[in-house]
């Protein structure tokens, strides 16, 4: 009888053993689970990409051209279960900084935060923290259930290392649901220091939204050219080129010029550049 109840034991433990295998992907698969995430944001990861993760043995990747960088790297944080993160920039803006990029990080195959990233200043000029790369500005985080939350971080100085190269909420967050109702909106003691930015690397062609009233279409790529119409805030707009072309405006990052086609009164298709 007890050798019986053994061998039940045993099989149970199998099954359940190959229901939780079962659930799980293999890091091979990593890579498609990613491109899916991240044509939700109108980024495409090349197939030259995938050949260099999988050569690497599912640990790094590397592309870059003279327009733009892409990087998949291994990476953890203290008391995060991210574990993976890709890393896009522009190399068209020459002074951008190298340590500049959009991040995506994912734990295994499932997206967990986007956001940007900066090097971090000590404001102590403790040597011992110089190059450290934080988390900052606009970041959307998702949890195990993919509910989003909306939140910004900053790069204040801290005192150890691992306070430093954690998440430091500023301002608000705001928790939504699955119809992305607002569901909470969490306060935070301290300010953003450096703002709440947003870093766009470039735009893949797509439909996108404008998010400010009087987006103004010009002829050329110039903030001198003709403005041929204005457009109000939410207007979906497709854009077909990103030019990497880009321009300086007080009290702004660079701004990029992205080529994008209209319709004029007699249905006649035109092309003009909005920034």
């Amino acid at each position: 009888m007890g050798t019986k109840k053994k061998i039940f034991v045993s099989l149970v433990f199998l099954i359940l053993n190959f229901e939780i295998a079962a659930d799980e992907v293999h890091k091979s698969e990593y890579f498609s689970y990613w491109s899916k995430e991240l044509k939700k944001f109108n980024y495409s990861l090349p197939d030259e990409l995938k050949d260099r993760f999988f050569i690497s043995n599912f640990d790094n990747a590397e592309i870059k051209t003279e327009r733009i960088s892409i990087i998949i790297n291994k990476v953890s944080f203290p008391n995060e279960t991210i574990n993976y993160g890709i890393f896009i920039r522009s190399n068209a803006i020459s002074n951008l900084a190298s340590n500049v990029y959009r991040a995506f990080y994912f734990q295994n195959e499932k997206l967990s935060l986007v956001t940007s990233t900066a090097l971090y200043i000590d404001g102590l000029k403790r040597y011992d923290f110089g190059g450290i790369i934080v988390r900052v500005g606009l970041t959307y985080e998702y949890d195990d259930h993919g509910h989003l939350t909306i939140s910004c971080l900053d790069k204040t100085t801290k005192k150890t290392f691992y306070e430093i190269v954690a998440k430091q909420y500023c301002d608000q967050s705001i928790e939504l649901n699955d119809e992305n109702s607002v569901v909470r909106v969490r306060s935070y003691q301290s300010n953003c220091n450096y703002g709440c930015l947003r870093y766009f690397p470039y735009l893949e062609p797509g439909d996108y939204f404008t998010v400010k009233n009087q987006v103004n279409l010009r002829k050329e790529p110039t903030s001198k050219s003709e403005v041929l119409k204005s457009l109000v805030k939410d207007t979906k707009i497709k854009i077909i080129e990103d030019t990497f072309k880009h321009e300086y405006f007080q009290g702004q990052d660079a701004a990029k010029w992205k080529k994008y086609t209209v319709k004029n009164k007699k249905g006649l298709k035109f092309q003009v550049f909005i920034i």
